[in-house]
């Protein structure tokens, strides 16, 4: 994203008229809405990933691959050594989100030689991962063979049945939370971008390097952000008579 935190919160106080009656919108209140904004933004893009079933341009900057070149596959471990049947679990990522797709290298024998081909592993929910445990006795159609592996969530770990070493896994990662630094110089806070450090130690001691954290998204979500931003703070904004500020619009 190009435009930054300093110049969407200039733009917010424009569109609110520059003040909540006679006063700036503070840094604190503004971190408090872009944090919010941004994970309300990736719950909506995840749930039109689950409609359409298609990553879109402003969601593709959070898609991550375990068991890609850049990052290593998830590794399971055995629930119990030498009984497979039993599936295995392995920690979830710090920084998932929502799971897209997994899958395996499944290798068979193919006369004298060996053919390897991608088999999907399907994650389901927990209730749905129960039911077809307890229905696998007697309906072995509905047994996790190797064939047709599951994964789910449980406990903070992924579980999988039969136990399977390595997966490869697509998920949508967390967006990193965006913090607006600054300093008070003449009573106004004045944005400080990334790399730079602070002047004065009214917010941070002198000379530490700045905090702030830019939106993950693309630049062409920045006007809906934006707007987002204004509309939560406007909301959030009531004097002692509980009547909401509205914003302006441009």
């Amino acid at each position: 994203m190009t435009t930054n935190l300093g110049q969407i919160y200039d733009d917010v106080l424009y569109r609110l008229g520059k003040d909540y009656r006679g006063g700036f919108v503070s840094p604190d209140k503004f971190n408090e809405a872009i944090r919010i904004v941004s994970e309300r933004k990736l719950n909506r893009l995840v749930d039109q990933l689950e409609l359409n079933k298609e990553v879109s341009s402003d969601l593709q900057p959070f898609v991550k691959t375990y068991g890609s070149v850049q990052f290593p596959s998830i590794e399971f471990t055995p629930v119990l050594q030498g009984n497979a049947s039993r599936g295995g679990y392995a920690q979830v990522p710090s920084d998932f989100w929502q799971h897209v797709t997994s899958y395996y290298m499944k290798t068979e024998n193919d006369g004298c030689d060996y053919v390897e081909d991608y088999t999907t592993v399907e994650f389901v929910s927990q209730h749905e991962a129960d039911a077809r445990l307890r229905t696998s006795i007697t309906s072995p159609a509905s047994n996790p063979r190797e064939n047709n592996p599951i994964v789910f969530f449980r406990n903070n770990l992924f579980y999988i049945y039969p136990f399977l070493r390595r997966v490869s896994m697509t998920i949508i990662r967390e967006a990193a939370t965006p913090y607006f630094d600054y300093d008070i110089i003449s009573g106004m806070a004045v944005f400080l971008p990334q790399g730079d450090t602070h002047v004065n130690s009214t917010v941070e001691p002198v000379g530490s390097p700045s905090l702030t954290v830019e939106f993950e998204y693309p630049e062409s979500c920045v006007d809906e952000l934006t707007q987002e931003i204004v509309t939560y703070l406007a909301i959030a904004n009531q004097n002692k008579w509980n009547v909401e500020v509205n914003p302006k619009v441009k």
